[in-house]
């Protein structure tokens, strides 16, 4: 006996339309393109936000307990700094040095804007940043400073390229003439539109006011502490707890990587909104996709009368509605995602916020995707499934 292959219902149903296929599909893409922007969104928000720390070369970071986040002012004493150095474990601890509400870059025959600016003491050895090591003895020259290409447009305008620096002579920081000497790329956050990395000299000669009549590097805004080779973190972490005083917290790199993230997922509304948007999406997807699928149903629902009048069971045509969510679901994720990778482009040279799109959260879209139409699906098999073959006569 000839075996026959199965006439693929579920695929001619979708295709033999194929205007409102279209139709369907973009429907559906509009939803997978808005998770996907507010997921890059509220990723973007973490991942920018926790660069600077990403960037460090540290095992152990230090930080004022009154600092809840990286964009407060909160900072502590020099002198902890000095009382680290001296912990068993502890290879070497550099302070770090970051000023944002007293930093404004004025561009030659521009407006000023609000920037902020980095310093370490041995810059080589405390960032990870991709070429600042080389451009340390640059940095040493009075007035001097590294630019963020990855800043956003308004602040230097010429983000991600690689322009004469030349084009900045005549620029301001803090109200003080500055001279651009290199370039280094790290990138914005939700608080900051562009980075400056200066000597630690410099930063105090750019901001005196800091301390308020002291000396401005004897208060430090983070302590970057590296560990001998063999000893572990964790147990330095605990040696430097008992050590210090209980104004600073001590935290290893990814700790403190997680504190931040857990800051704005939990005490702002900020990443609630963008996960309010995701949902928002999902939901829209749903509804879009519900109308597709019932549309289709309603207009076949003679043929799935006449199936059932010939004994096909109701598990066949459950199954073939999940095989046309299951296409719909596909053929829109595909496009959203090479549309959300443009839109990801875009909005990282325009902005300067870290607009990446990973496997994982890929995946998870995907998921998302299948849910939406499944279910979907689901909601219209019922009428399906109440076909009376009865009518047909």
């Amino acid at each position: 006996m000839k075996w026959h292959p199965r006439t693929p219902l579920a695929w001619q149903n979708l295709t033999h339309n194929p205007r409102r296929l279209l139709v369907a599909v973009c429907g559906i893409n509009f939803a997978v393109v808005l998770m996907f922007m507010q997921t890059g969104f509220r990723n973007a928000l973490y991942d920018s936000t926790v660069q600077i720390i990403e960037n460090l070369r540290a095992d152990i970071v230090l930080a004022s307990k009154a600092r809840y986040s990286l964009p407060a002012q909160q900072r502590f004493s020099l002198t902890r700094i000095y009382q680290a150095r001296g912990c068993e474990g502890v290879q070497a601890v550099y302070p770090l040095y970051i000023e944002a509400p007293q930093a404004v870059w004025k561009q030659p025959r521009g407006k000023g804007a609000p920037i902020r600016v980095i310093a370490a003491e041995a810059p080589e050895s405390v960032f990870l940043i991709p070429g600042v090591a080389q451009q340390v003895a640059a940095l040493q020259e009075p007035g001097t400073a590294l630019m963020d290409l990855a800043s956003k447009r308004k602040v230097y305008g010429i983000p991600g390229s690689k322009e004469p620096l030349d084009r900045q002579r005549g620029a301001e920081l803090a109200g003080r003439a500055i001279r651009v000497v290199g370039t280094f790329e790290l990138g914005t956050d939700f608080a900051n539109d562009g980075n400056l990395i200066l000597s630690t000299a410099n930063f105090g000669r750019y901001f005196p006011q800091r301390a308020r009549g002291h000396d401005p590097l004897d208060v430090v805004d983070l302590g970057v502490v590296q560990v001998r080779e063999g000893a572990d973190p964790q147990v330095v972490k605990q040696r430097l707890a008992e050590v210090l005083p209980d104004d600073v917290t001590v935290r290893t790199k990814q700790e403190q990587i997680d504190a931040e993230i857990g800051f704005w997922s939990r005490a702002t509304a900020i990443g609630f909104v963008f996960f309010l948007g995701t949902v928002i999406g999902y939901v829209v997807g749903v509804i879009i996709c519900y109308q597709i699928i019932h549309a289709d149903v309603a207009e076949h629902m003679a043929e799935y009368a006449t199936l059932k009048a010939i004994g096909y069971g109701d598990w066949y045509f459950v199954g073939v509605l999940l095989a046309e969510s299951l296409y719909l679901s596909v053929l829109s994720f595909i496009p959203g995602v090479v549309i959300s990778l443009a839109l990801y482009r875009v909005l990282a040279q325009s902005t300067g916020l870290l607009m990446t799109l990973t496997p994982v959260h890929a995946a998870l879209i995907f998921l998302l995707t299948v849910a939406m139409c499944v279910s979907s699906g689901g909601l219209a098999m019922r009428k399906v499934l109440s076909a009376d073959p009865a009518d047909l006569f």
